[in-house]
């Protein structure tokens, strides 16, 4: 009886640390708020040599920057050039700063080179002043959990991203690194009828998706019609995406999916294996 009750009682002392167990914690959760200058156009608080600031988060901006402005507070004396192209194919030079750092939550981020660049030019007037932009280039090597529902950044550990991958499901990407390695962006496998077009995963486009004019018929969109139009796409995986799409005459790429569709999702991406997961933003931040 004695060898019993002692069994009984390690089996709830296992159950009870069991279901008691604490979630893996994150190297670093980052708080995002939204910014009245675009619809789910998200932003956030960091530092570079001392000094503070706010910055749009962009998974498709590729280059992270700094205004003008901040470059002078924070005594960095722009040089060089940085050379790219929008994804409409404008040419886009800017002046760089090297061997700066992003300090954002608990993370100390080492910036090779940051761009130098006045976003406030393209903003709408009285727009609350930005700083510049922190792009997916920051996190290089890392892995990173996007939830626009739940207004998060995470910067996953190796535990927690097990955890996190449970209730996602894998979409096939591929990392883009343009401007002589320095930019970094990330583009997923869409089906089509002739075989896989790759649309860049874009958090900073807030309004219609974007299709490019080379692929528009091959998904039965109007190659001709200017104002967004209804249709339907699909990752390789499955997960649908719903329009409106705009066709655009000049995309360098075959695509770019925004906030329209991110906002559904947690969006999972390993920076350094090339992997990314999908799981549904009521999935948890």
């Amino acid at each position: 009886m004695k060898t019993f009750s002692t069994s009984i009682f390690l089996i709830v002392i296992l159950l009870s640390t069991s279901f008691g167990a604490k979630p893996a914690k994150p190297l670093s959760v980052i708080d995002l708020e939204l910014h009245p200058g675009g619809t789910y156009m998200m932003t956030t608080k960091a530092s570079v040599n001392g000094h503070e600031g706010r910055f749009i988060f962009d998974t498709g901006g590729g280059i992270s920057y700094i205004s003008p402005e901040f470059a002078k507070a924070a005594a960095c004396e722009p040089w060089g050039q940085i050379t790219g192209f929008m994804l409409t194919g404008q040419r886009l030079d800017m002046q760089r700063c090297d061997g700066l750092a992003f300090d954002v939550d608990r993370l100390h981020l080492p910036m090779p080179s940051l761009g130098v660049f006045d976003i406030g030019k393209f903003m709408p007037p009285k727009t609350p002043k930005i700083d510049g932009s922190i792009g997916l280039d920051a996190f290089a090597g890392k892995t990173v959990t996007l939830s626009l529902a739940g207004k998060k950044l995470t910067v996953e550990s190796t535990s927690s991203l097990r955890e996190r991958i449970r209730n996602g499901k894998e979409l096939p990407i591929r990392l883009v690194r343009e401007a002589e390695g320095l930019a970094l962006s990330v583009v997923a496998a869409v089906r089509t009828p002739k075989g896989v077009a790759w649309m860049e995963l874009d958090s900073g486009n807030g309004g219609a998706h974007v299709v490019g004019k080379h692929i528009a018929q091959v998904i039965g969109l109007d190659t001709e019609k200017k104002e967004p139009q209804e249709g339907r796409l699909s990752f390789t995986d499955g997960i649908a995406i719903d329009g409106p799409f705009r066709v655009n005459p000049t995309l360098t790429m075959d695509g770019n999916i925004g906030t329209r569709f991110m906002i559904n999702y947690n969006l999972t991406i390993d920076l350094a294996g090339g992997r990314a997961w999908l799981a549904p933003a009521g999935g948890g931040n």
